[in-house]
């Protein structure tokens, strides 16, 4: 049981934390900005925060460690340093 524990991401309520941060930030971004500008109700938010939520809550019980997939495809984005002139990734020299 130990290695299940020190295996396993953190989470808060059964999503990952990583995910389900971006979703509440992106979520309060975007409800901030409809109040200011449009003047409506926060009501809506909220669901589609708990919807997210729960979605992600889902997608993380088929693949626990997708807060690690996100991190890894981040880094794969990035564009290589090239040192001569190349057209596209030089990744031998």
């Amino acid at each position: 049981m130990i290695l299940r524990v020190v295996a396993e991401p953190s989470q808060i309520f059964w999503a990952p934390i990583m995910p389900a941060a971006m979703n509440i930030i992106v979520n309060i971004i975007i409800m901030m900005m409809f109040i200011v500008l449009l003047d409506v109700s926060p009501l809506p938010f909220f669901i589609t925060t708990i919807i997210g939520h729960s979605s992600i809550a889902a997608f993380s019980v088929r693949e626990p460690h997708c807060a690690t997939l996100i991190i890894a495809w981040a880094e794969s984005r990035k564009k290589t340093v090239n040192l001569l002139g190349v057209k596209g990734n030089k990744y031998v020299s």
